[in-house]
């Protein structure tokens, strides 16, 4: 990942579908806020407008969808 022309972290999502989604996969106890913007940075970085969070810590599934909106 690049800030101000400076590398920061290296940044590998779980997974990209198509080149539009990016999902990102966690074991938590719920997704909030911080999962949340952690997305939005990713979208921004990759230079997508879509993200998915999907939990798998319940046995019910959850999941957020994430969209950064490029105004």
């Amino acid at each position: 990942m690049l800030y101000k022309g400076e590398k920061v972290d290296d940044y590998i999502p779980d997974l990209v579908v198509e080149y539009r989604v990016v999902v990102d996969t966690k074991t938590i106890e719920a997704i909030g806020g911080v999962e949340i913007g952690r997305m939005l940075n990713y979208l921004h970085i990759a230079g997508l407008s879509v993200g998915l969070l999907i939990n798998f810590k319940k046995p019910k599934l959850e999941w957020t969808r994430v969209v950064l909106s490029h105004n």
